[in-house]
This record gives C-alpha cells, structure tokens and sequence, in this order.
C-alpha cells in the first residue's frame, strides 16, 4: 500500500483496527487505520489514515505558552559551540560563495578558482578551512581532488540563508 511521506523523520508506526461496524469520529472526519505517525519539526505530528480509499492526514501541533518539552529546550553548550563555528565559516562573502557552488556538486579547486573570480591559492585556502569546520567533503578523482558539501543539513543551510538574503535584497514578502 503506498504510504504518504510528509518528512523524512518517522517517529513510529501505529496500526489501528477499529471493531467491526464502529468508526471513530476525530473532528467531524471518519478515522479508520491510522498507518504512519510523523514528525514535522520539534512539536508537530500528523496522522495519516486511510478509510474507504481515501488518504486523511491529522495533524497536532502544540502552541509555546503549554510548557516546553525535551526538544524544546536549550540546546547544549557543545551544540551551540559548533553552530556558531559552521556560522563563523559562512560569515565570510568567498566561502560562502563556494559553499553556493559545492551545495549543488563537485569542483576541483581550478573550476571553483574561475567560477568565483578569486586566485587559486586562496580558494585553497578557503576551502581548506571549510573542510576543518566540517562543512565540505573530498573526493580524489585521479590527480585531482573534488570538493563538495558535507550533507543535506549543510545543503539546505546554505539554501535558507541565500532564501532569507533574497528576500531582504528584493523586498519580496517573507513567509510565515
């Protein structure tokens, strides 16, 4: 049975069989097997549900003033450390530039040097740096060695901060 992904982070499966003749009610709408639970961010989840051929999806999210929970709270000192080291890194107009370049593939540091119109040896420079910030990632491919960014989380970083920059420059409306 195909089975609907709203986010990558599954939190659990729940199978649920209703008695024979009885359907629950959950807000007006007919709720029959509950087949993935999900989490959507830190205090999210939806349901989703199939009845008669038909894919519902329910959703709870908890508002702020109810308390925190675990995944509320305060990141820990090691965590903050490490983001502000990773934000230091991208503070800089070259890096993040090459980052732009190397969150949609691999470069070689002569490809990076000519696309970003800056001298060989300090794109070396740089991106030896964001190699120690664990930012991006090598690849030897022969003779030369390819860069790239680390990971989806360090892709969709750098997405969302051009994203937000976008928006600043151009006056376009920000999302809520």
């Amino acid at each position: 049975m195909p089975m609907l992904v709203l986010m990558p982070m599954l939190v659990t499966v729940a199978l649920i069989r209703p008695a024979p003749g009885d359907v629950g009610m959950a807000g007006g709408v007919a709720v029959g097997v509950i087949l993935t639970l999900v989490r959507l961010g830190h205090a999210c989840l939806a349901c989703v549900g199939r009845l008669s051929g038909r894919l519902y999806v329910f959703m709870y999210a908890r508002d702020n003033e109810s308390g925190t929970t675990m995944s509320q709270e305060q990141p820990d000192r090691a965590r903050v450390e490490a983001a502000v080291a990773a934000f230091r890194m991208l503070s800089d107009a070259t890096r993040l530039r090459l980052m732009w370049l190397l969150a949609s593939g691999e470069y070689d540091v002569s490809s990076l040097s000519r696309m970003v119109a800056v001298a060989r040896p300090s794109v070396s420079q740089h991106l030896a740096k964001l190699r120690m910030a664990g930012l991006v990632r090598t690849r030897r491919d022969g003779r030369r060695v390819l860069y790239r960014a680390t990971d989806t989380h360090v892709r969709t970083l750098i997405a969302e901060a051009l994203s937000h920059a976008d928006h600043e420059v151009s006056g376009t409306p920000r999302h809520e």
